[in-house]
């Protein structure tokens, strides 16, 4: 493996991953020289930030050898149709996307993908997120993952195919569960009791899939049977639709997996 596997690196974008990843770079001294970003005061902040170089133009790129895209799903066709004629290697951080949505570059591309949720304000160590990477050749493969590997201490190459079920599995975990956390806080404030009482058990639940696997460490009134605390808890959300609605359908699906044949009655 190579500890630079890059000479010069660029990034194309300017918001949670751009921001996370460069960090990340630069910590680890790969060669990341600039930040390109349409938005030019997200992208001079980002650079400045970083102590890069900021570009606006992209035909500028043409020197690096490998420029990553960490712009949002919609952006990447668009801005791969803007480097057709670029000789770097570009690859794209999506967990969705297709290989094949940067083949009008030609065969210089792949994908770099960290499987982690970025907000700005909150810090992450690399060195933990799993990366993905994939692409056109096995050389480009090894770089990638010799790269990857300056990063994180878990690295795989991953099909499409693969990334794409990885990414549903990840929407279960992170986007669906934080939503229940809005839900929950929501509720809290609407009653007017402290959202920070939560907080501890959010944490101790996410920690238990260290040690346990979700199916021993799921707890509650659903996995107890216990129909009689159901009911209450469901004449305490009547008046809020959705809420009862979520319940019910989590509910019913704990259930299902733990007392077969049991099921909220209406």
């Amino acid at each position: 493996m190579f500890d630079k596997p890059f000479s010069k690196i660029a990034i194309i974008g300017a918001g949670n991953v751009a921001t996370h990843l460069g960090s990340a770079l630069m910590k680890a001294g790969q060669p990341l020289h600039c930040i390109c970003n349409r938005d030019e005061e997200k992208g001079r902040r980002l650079a400045s930030l970083l102590g890069v170089q900021y570009i606006y133009d992209l035909t500028l790129l043409n020197q690096y050898d490998l420029i990553i895209l960490a712009v949002s799903d919609d952006a990447i066709t668009t801005v791969a149709n803007q480097l057709k004629e670029c000789s770097a290697l570009v690859v794209h951080t999506s967990g969705t996307m297709p290989l094949s949505s940067l083949s009008v570059i030609g065969a210089n591309i792949g994908v770099f993908y960290p499987l982690q949720t970025f907000s700005k304000q909150h810090a992450v160590d690399f060195s933990i997120i799993p990366i993905c990477v994939y692409s056109t050749t096995e050389k480009y493969n090894q770089l990638l993952f010799s790269l990857a590997c300056q990063l994180s201490n878990t690295v795989h190459v991953i099909s499409d195919d693969q990334r794409r079920k990885i990414h549903i599995a990840a929407v279960l975990v992170n986007n669906f569960s934080n939503y229940l956390y809005i839900r929950a806080f929501d509720f809290l404030h609407e009653n007017n009791l402290p959202v920070d009482l939560l907080k501890p058990l959010i944490i101790e639940t996410a920690l238990k899939i260290n040690d346990i696997p979700p199916f021993e460490a799921q707890t509650g009134p659903a996995k107890r049977g216990d129909m009689e605390t159901i009911s209450k808890h469901l004449e305490l959300v009547k008046n809020d639709q959705e809420l009862s609605e979520l319940y019910r359908i989590i509910t019913n699906r704990v259930l299902s997996i733990y007392h077969p044949g049991a099921t909220i009655k209406d």
